[in-house]
């Protein structure tokens, strides 16, 4: 029978390395974005719903005598979405604890646990943000993401409870954006994007894609005109990014292919519970009934609200 230790493996230990690295998780800017600088809190309620201004009042040029219009003008409505949860479950061997104990234990098992529910947090938000949360590409129960907000009823005839077409029917009024297929992405065709979602001072502040239309894009920028930016938020914390009329544009790897996002980050709000329990927080170790092993949840409850679609575009099924 072979011998399981010689001499020296029974006198050494093996190292390990006291630290991890992913080799699972993506990056996200969006999601970095929103939860940094866009997170706004809700105390309570059944949903989260924003007024919105989308008529006119009566009014204009009159003579001398002439009577007023004073019939009642609606003029306000509500965007409403609904609170949307999620959790990510830890388990753990109770066994286990007796072993990853001590100097012998390198790295604490429940520290990556921990580090890993927070990756994973972050992932299944990230990839979620961009979807719809309608039913069509991601469920009901999911946040009600970019997809089904920015559109100008194409796909989405409606957005927050409110039927496009009952406000307007036109691209970039009421709830409507810009949106275009554009299986062949052209220069002009992002700058008439960018500008029909320009009003006033008020324009597209970040520009998303995957890698591969990021690249289409890249390279059909004029030499003079490509540089790579260090002061945004998003070039700060890492992410690379370059500059197209004023806005930041950089790869999201959680996007959904063949699409691109121009973003007024201004009006878009990623509500979540004052509740420390469900704000990225743990809900505690409970231990099973019939066994020693234990479990506990990282749990998140709020949603994405965009207040104002007619300052956004997306651009679809880019191929080239």
């Amino acid at each position: 029978m072979a011998r399981t230790y010689n001499d020296l493996t029974s006198k050494t230990n093996r190292f390990i390395v006291p630290r991890s690295v992913d080799v699972v998780y993506k990056s996200s800017p969006l999601f970095t974005r929103l939860r940094t600088n866009r997170m706004e809190r809700f105390e309570g309620g059944n949903f989260i719903t924003h007024q919105i201004m989308y008529a006119p009042l009566k009014g204009g040029a009159f003579s001398r005598g002439q009577a007023f219009d004073t019939s009642y003008v609606q003029t306000d409505t509500a965007l409403q979405v609904n609170i949307k949860f999620y959790y990510i479950n830890m388990t753990i061997y109770g066994a286990d604890n007796v072993l990853n104990r001590g100097p012998e234990a390198a790295m604490l098992l429940v520290e990556s646990k921990m580090a890993n529910a927070s990756l994973a947090m972050a992932q299944n938000l990230a990839t979620d943000l961009f979807n719809d949360g309608q039913g069509t590409n991601s469920s009901v129960i999911s946040l009600d993401g970019l997809d089904g907000a920015i559109d100008d009823g194409t796909n989405y005839a409606a957005y927050g409870g409110v039927t496009r077409t009952d406000i307007s029917a036109s691209a970039n009024t009421g709830i409507n954006s810009y949106y275009a297929s554009m299986p062949t992405l052209s220069l002009s065709g992002v700058q008439s994007a960018f500008g029909a979602s320009w009003f006033g001072n008020e324009h597209v502040d970040l520009m998303i894609a995957t890698q591969p239309v990021w690249d289409i894009f890249w390279s059909k920028i004029q030499p003079q005109q490509r540089f790579e930016e260090e002061s945004s938020d998003v070039a700060k914390i890492g992410f690379r990014s370059m500059r197209f009329n004023g806005a930041s544009v950089t790869v999201d790897q959680y996007a959904p292919a063949g699409k691109m996002w121009g973003l007024n980050t201004k009006y878009i709000q990623f509500w979540i519970t004052t509740m420390p329990k469900y704000q990225f927080g743990f809900t505690g170790w409970k231990e099973a009934q019939n066994n020693d092993d234990v479990t506990g949840q990282y749990m998140f409850a709020g949603n994405l609200l965009v207040v104002g679609s007619r300052l956004m575009f997306k651009l679809a099924n880019i191929t080239g």
